[in-house]
């Protein structure tokens, strides 16, 4: 271990209030030492001015390393945590032995814009380093690859055999950007209970991270040369060849890939770690070792995994059309095809399908302009998300959690999950100890690694990186599986809706996937493990300092909420109440030409409730003092909905920048459980006026 002079204990909170002198400028260093690999949390709160933190080495004299050794260069930071303002910051890594020094920095120029006051107070702050949460919180496989998974667990940093044309050695850092799969393991890991059909092309049936995890037809005896249930296929033990019309799939990278991301086994001692750690997998091959599949084939196989039990579908496979992306264009262009999806989803059967390769500028040059665009023309089966509320079109991104470039994108898009960049070319930095060096251009393998034919692959003769929305789609199947298992109650529907409700929210997908929401397993587990009903899915995502009502999980157009509200009233005035569809859980609205105006911004009233933002089915409510009534609903919009009343010649908003007296007259009362105050400046403050409670019945 390199020494590390002063250093300090690992698990620590130091609280520093330091002294402020002309010419004062950060940074705060705290150096500590390693003996082992350690996964730690670094956090910087209670900030009074805009402070980052950073995490580096530091050499064998105890200072950190930089390029040329040259005490005027940048240091070579492992990671960094940048937030404006005084925003908390935070960092997680896997260190191995070794020294480091964090050090929070003072985003000077920022200060002076904002004519921080320099005092000792001012520049107070708390750093923590927590090296206990992690593994008291999460739960890690014993699969040796695991480390090399980053869109399942981000150390932070990857190992540098995943450098090309390099002969520099050592650590190379990377965005914190994964699904949360160790914490999802925590809560659940098996899959067991929803039967994972991978149409697809063929699956190697012996790889030794699948052979566990195959579905085995429970009505079919093996190699007898019978169909034994009586379904039209002899000897259907794992699944299918449709093209061959045998049981034996063609041994293929894709489709052993594919069910590898999904579900190859997890804690099993070898290889890599799938989503669902011991799911069922179906393998259907609808390539049979060819380059194209049939629509025949593959309808064919969506019944089969119907028929037999399948609880979820991964199609990783499309066919780009330059049409509008219309029902009546689908049902022209292959009605069983579109038959078939119905026959999944009136089977509850939920479907993960990839949105497509296309969205790079060689495929513009190469097919037509905005090929990749699935607002504007038709990839199938991406474009069945748009009618069927089973079906999840999953667009991928890289490890920056932005849109890889390949991918197809759109707002009809479902959501993003991470499907890799095999050749990221980044400037790196890779010192020995003591030394420090230039950047060097190299290129990065940030692809997904997963199961491949045995004795094909480049990483231990088994394994392989690929990327795609082909890999982003079974990330999602995966989830799916997982989220089924839990609970047999949760319906397709509800899964798509779990997956959403429990997704990050990621500024940077923007228009390129509905919300711009990307996925997260922890999240969406927590809500599979203490599901009782779609009403948990409002309930769990409210605030009462914004009473709105959050249907962000909803699908605009193919995922509907269905239920009803009941309104009582306790007042002496007639308040009439509704509610009005927000952009956000703030209370933005867009005005007619786009722009977004906000609670208080001048004319805020009249476009909040313009014919187009009002709900109409649950607006203009009007009932009998001490009476109660209700209202049904069905709702099928990506949204917020926030409440307003109309009390005599006041309108009045949850949001109190949007009301003449600032006061907010509606309060979150309980979970899915409005009260309005109606009378100016608070009145009475009991929130009773009109008591609005929605209750939801179902998901469809």
């Amino acid at each position: 271990m390199n020494n590390c002079l002063f250093c300090k204990q690992v698990n620590v909170i130091v609280n520093e209030s330091l002294e402020f002198y002309p010419g004062f400028i950060l940074p705060y260093n705290y150096d500590f030492a390693l003996e082992s690999t350690k996964d730690i949390f670094f956090s910087l709160r209670n900030l009074r001015r805009d402070l980052d933190l950073y995490i580096t080495r530091l050499d064998q004299n105890g200072e950190p390393l930089r390029f040329y050794n040259d005490p005027e260069r940048s240091i070579i930071n492992l990671a960094n945590s940048t937030n404006g303002g005084v925003e908390d910051e935070s960092i997680f890594l896997r260190l191995k032995p070794g020294s480091y020094r964090a050090y929070v920095k003072e985003n000077y120029g920022a200060n002076l814009e904002f004519g921080a006051v320099k005092t000792s107070e001012d520049v107070s702050f708390t750093l923590e380093l927590d090296a206990d949460t992690f593994g008291s919180t999460t739960r890690l496989g014993d699969d040796p690859l695991l480390g090399y998974q980053w869109y399942l667990f981000n150390t932070g940093v990857l190992d540098s055999d995943l450098v090309n044309n390099t002969q520099y050695t050592g650590d190379i850092a990377t965005p914190n950007v994964d699904i949360l799969a160790p914490e999802a393991w925590k809560i659940r890991t098996d899959g067991s209970q929803a039967i994972l059909a991978i149409i697809d092309s063929g699956v190697d049936l012996f790889h030794p991270d699948l052979v566990d995890n195959l579905w085995t037809n429970p009505n079919e005896i093996p190699g007898n040369g019978l169909d034994d249930d009586d379904n039209g296929y002899i000897d259907d033990i794992h699944g299918w060849n449709f093209v061959e019309n045998s049981a034996t799939p063609a041994r293929d990278m894709h489709g052993t890939h594919v069910a590898g991301i999904a579900a190859a086994s997890g804690n099993n001692g070898i290889g890599v770690s799938g989503v669902a750690w011991n799911a069922k997998i179906m393998a259907l091959d609808i390539f049979g070792g060819r380059s194209k599949a049939d629509d025949e084939n593959i309808i064919e196989a969506i019944h089969y995994a119907v028929d037999k039990g399948a609880k979820v579908i991964n199609m990783s496979i499309g066919l780009n059309l330059k049409a509008e992306p219309s029902l009546e264009t689908l049902k022209k262009f292959n009605a069983r095809y579109y038959n078939a999806f119905e026959y999944a989803k009136s089977n509850d059967v939920f479907i993960a399908v990839a949105a497509g390769n296309e969205g790079g500028a060689e495929e513009d040059l190469e097919k037509w302009k905005n090929v990749g665009d699935l607002d504007r023309y038709i990839s199938t089966p991406a474009v069945y998300s748009r009618f069927f509320s089973n079906v999840a079109t999953v667009v991928a991104s890289d490890s920056m959690s932005e849109r890889a470039l390949y991918s197809s994108y759109g707002n009809s898009a479902t959501i993003a999950a991470p499907g890799g960049d095999t050749g990221k070319m980044i400037d790196i930095f890779l010192p020995g100890p003591g030394e420090a060096v230039d950047p060097i251009s190299a290129t990065v393998n940030y692809g997904i690694l997963s199961t491949v034919p045995v004795g094909t692959g480049g990483i231990d003769q088994d394994y392989d990186f690929a990327q795609g929305t082909s890999m982003a789609a079974p990330v999602i199947a995966g989830m799916a599986t997982l989220i089924r298992s839990a609970n047999a109650s949760i319906s397709a529907q509800d899964t798509l809706a779990i997956l959403r409700a429990g997704a990050n929210v990621e500024p940077s997908l923007g228009n390129m996937v509905n919300r711009g929401l990307t996925a997260n397993l922890y999240e969406s587990l927590r809500l599979a493990d203490n599901w009782s009903g779609p009403d948990d899915l409002l309930a769990l995502q409210q605030s009462a300092e914004t009473p709105v009502v959050n249907l962000s999980f909803l699908t605009n157009g193919a995922l509907t909420i269905k239920g009803q509200t009941m309104v009582s009233r306790s007042a002496a005035l007639d308040p009439i109440t509704g509610f009005y569809k927000t952009i956000d859980a703030v209370g933005s609205v867009y005005d007619s030409l786009g722009n977004i105006v906000r609670p208080g911004d001048a004319g805020y009233a009249a476009i909040a409730l313009n014919d187009n933002n009002i709900v109409s089915s649950i607006s203009g409510v009007s009932v009998d003092d001490e009476r109660s009534e209700s209202f049904e609903f069905a709702l099928s919009e990506s949204v917020f909905l926030a409440p307003f009343a109309k009390v005599n010649d006041h309108t009045w908003f949850a949001f109190k920048e949007a009301n003449s007296d600032n006061f907010a007259h509606f309060k979150l009362l309980a979970p899915n459980r409005f009260g309005l105050e109606d009378m100016k400046d608070g009145g009475d403050m009991d929130f009773d006026d009109h008591i609005i409670s929605f209750v939801v019945d179902t998901l469809a």
